[in-house]
């Protein structure tokens, strides 16, 4: 039997709140109160479905979904992240938008009033969610409202599932005058909605080919103009204005009805356990994707990062599969692009780290649809650099900008013709002794009915644009695929297997 959901002690958090306010009176300035406690087995996902739904019939709720939402797992790791509400946010523009934000949380947590139902700060205390835009001033499309060149919370309730089990975490703002920004009532109520989840089950995941009828795909630039892009690129690699640029393209999908978005998570991390799966809603729009590429990872001071470039087509049988993968690791242009990732990657690390540690032969990194050559790298990051300092390094990497960096960025500017937003952009989350960013990869923005994909190529000098088309197409299959399962899942389809939920 499952043991039942314990209810949000607020007598607890109240005194918390009155430590807290002593302190913000006597500081003159404003301190950060955080509660967490061990739960019975809980899906974030699902607890934030739970919440939504109350939150239709009840205001209060409905202001924290809009003020913070985001869902973040890895199922390969067995582990999951969810924030709701926004205690605190962070919205910097600019060149300096990672160290701005990196200030604001270092001086958030050095005040912080921690409590604990049982054995102190046990989950690691309050995380920071959020992401970026790919350039630094930020998004100009309206595809992107709302989605700025940095936006990171504190979430009022945090849910965390790991190996180790299940937290929630509540958190409030105290100002200089010792006034909480929140009613414990509110607070219980968000953590009651939370828990209506139902332990979680087996996830159904639905025949994509069902509803394909369903959707129109269109993109705003032609076939033979996105070519003809990728082959002006080719032309100034080979002129010798830099060895590597990446071009992405934008694909349009109105569907027959709105889609469900925790049922496409649901998908998605279904179908791509080895991906960081992530959803970042503002208001009703919200930025999804299954990335394979971590950007990087803290663990105290350990560091991990990934090189991925070079990719091949998975194979109709075994044989051919297999077929693929040698070409693959034995392709000249392959293993050059991702060469000059590998060595960017670990030229960067080494600037802020120790012992950095990347194997000069790649290995395969093999996805349902596409494998990839993957290199993994490792340092020990050096005293009196963060995790932040890490992202404002890497980003953006060769595997997503191009080599050199500024030349290769130009000429997107010159010629993508295209707002990238947070496509492609460092997006994931930190706490008080590490965290972890993906690169915001085979990814889409969820607007009602439509839904704005992308995808992106690595051109070096012996590319071609018609096998360039092809490879965007393929990497934009996992968003299709989860969009056709949203969609049949909310006009019942035919399960054809099981998942178990992350």
């Amino acid at each position: 039997m499952t043991a039942p959901f314990p209810s949000f002690d607020v007598e607890r958090f109240s005194g918390l709140l009155a430590v807290a306010g002593a302190q913000a009176r006597a500081d003159g300035r404003a301190v950060l109160v955080s509660m967490g406690m061990p739960m019975p087995s809980l899906d974030p996902l699902l607890a934030m479905e739970c919440v939504a739904g109350a939150a239709e019939s009840d205001v209060r709720l409905a202001a924290h979904l809009s003020a913070g939402r985001m869902y973040w797992t890895r199922a390969r790791d067995g582990f999951a992240l969810a924030g709701i509400g926004a205690v605190a946010t962070f919205e910097p523009v600019g060149v300096d938008r990672f160290s701005s934000v990196d200030r604001a949380w270092t001086a958030l947590l050095d005040h912080v009033v921690l409590g604990d139902a049982t054995t102190g700060d046990a989950d690691g205390g309050p995380v920071l969610m959020g992401g970026f835009s790919f350039q630094p001033e930020g998004p100009r499309s309206d595809t992107w409202r709302g989605f700025p060149s940095a936006r990171l919370f504190v979430p009022r309730l945090q849910i965390t599932c790991g190996d180790d089990g299940c937290r929630i975490r509540m958190s409030a703002l105290v100002d200089a005058r010792g006034v909480p920004d929140v009613a414990s009532a509110e607070l219980a109520a968000l953590f009651d909605a939370a828990c209506g989840a139902e332990p979680p089950a087996l996830e159904r995941v639905f025949e994509s080919g069902s509803s394909a009828r369903d959707v129109a795909y269109s993109a705003p630039l032609a076939d033979g103009e996105w070519r003809s892009m990728v082959d002006a690129g080719v032309s100034a690699i080979r002129r010798g204005s830099f060895q590597k640029v990446v071009l992405a393209r934008e694909v349009r999908a109105d569907a027959a009805r709105d889609v469900d978005v925790p049922a496409l998570l649901r998908h998605l991390r279904a179908a791509h356990a080895d991906c960081f799966v992530f959803g970042y809603w503002r208001g009703d729009r919200a930025f999804v994707g299954a990335s394979p590429e971590r950007l990087v990872r803290l663990d105290g001071r350990a560091v991990r990062a990934s090189s991925l470039a070079g990719a091949a087509t998975r194979g109709a049988s075994p044989q051919e599969d297999a077929a693929l993968t040698a070409a693959l690791l034995a392709s000249p242009k392959e293993r050059a692009e991702h060469a000059a990732v590998r060595d960017a990657l670990r030229d960067g690390l080494a600037e802020l780290c120790d012992d950095v540690i990347a194997a000069e032969v790649p290995s395969l990194l093999t996805l349902r649809d596409v494998h990839h050559l993957h290199t993994a790298v490792c340092a020990t990051l050096r005293s009196g650099h963060s995790l932040l300092d890490l992202v404002a390094r890497l980003h953006p990497t060769p595997a997503v900008g191009g080599a050199p960096r500024a030349e290769a960025l130009q000429f997107i500017r010159d010629h993508e013709r295209l707002d990238r937003g947070w496509y492609a952009a460092p997006i994931g989350w930190m706490g008080h002794h590490g965290g972890e960013f993906a690169v915001a990869l085979r990814s889409a923005v969820i607007d009602g009915s439509r839904a704005v994909m992308y995808a992106g190529c690595g051109i070096v000098a012996d590319s071609r644009s018609e096998l360039e088309l092809a490879e965007s197409q393929l990497k934009l299959q996992p968003m299709k695929a989860a969009l056709a399962a949203a969609l049949a899942e909310a006009a019942p389809g035919v399960p054809i297997g099981t998942a178990r939920a992350s």
